[in-house]
């Protein structure tokens, strides 16, 4: 295992007759011999481990587990059946089709004091309303950056949030487009022009079509 590794090996050697004894040990308890020694050092933590760092598995468990109870408070858990019947939707954000090969544009469906049901296409409103009920501590931190920042809007804000700390992929158009001026413009007999200029001649697209005129062809010149 590399230095890197998140495992790390515990060896020992044994005699035969000692393994063939735990192998008796572990067959008592319906385990494998590889069982029944992560039982034993299981034991070991059991009774005798320390405080100390948390893994990265149980970091991301714990988060999901504790936005989760957050997302609670002041609130109702909606696998309860208990109030099953007092509950009721004031809102909601649906997802709206036109054709299966394009992509669906959200609105949103609200009441109003009057029970007046209400639509809007505000991206703002749909976003605040989703965060505030699954992570309010997320939404405020979004909205302070939205109003450092001076942006216009929430979605806007995290839009380039995330493309900002996101990995950047290569820009192929760019690139395309920069390679085009690496090379020296070539001229309609084969001639180099404007060496302080460089434009790529794109391949197989204006050989076809421009070519050079027959040999020992003549032009008239009108004077």
């Amino acid at each position: 295992m590399g230095n890197n590794s998140y495992y790390t090996v515990i060896a020992t050697k044994v005699s035969k007759a000692d393994k063939e004894k735990l192998n008796i040990i572990a067959k008592k308890f319906n385990m494998s011999f590889y069982e029944l020694l992560q039982a034993l050092l299981l034991a070991l933590l059991r009774y005798f481990d320390n405080y100390s760092s948390i893994s990265c598995d149980h970091i991301a468990m714990l988060n999901a587990f504790f936005n989760t109870i957050f997302s609670l408070k002041d609130s109702f858990s909606p696998v309860s059946i208990t109030g099953h019947f007092d509950r009721t939707i004031s809102q909601a954000i649906l997802f709206v089709n036109q054709k299966h090969s394009k992509q669906p544009q959200l609105l949103a469906i609200s009441k109003d004091e009057c029970g007046n049901i209400k639509e809007s296409y505000n991206f703002d409103k749909m976003f605040s309303v989703f965060m505030k009920a699954l992570d309010p501590k997320v939404l405020n931190a979004i909205t302070r950056e939205r109003e450092k920042r001076g942006y216009f809007s929430i979605a806007h804000t995290l839009h380039n949030l995330v493309l900002e700390n996101a990995e950047k992929s290569p820009d192929t158009i760019s690139q395309e487009v920069s390679s085009m001026f690496t090379d020296e413009r070539i001229g309609l007999f084969g001639e180099k022009i404007n060496n302080d200029v460089f434009y790529k001649k794109k391949p197989n697209c204006w050989e076809e079509c421009v070519t050079a005129p027959p040999p020992n062809k003549t032009f008239a010149v009108n004077n």
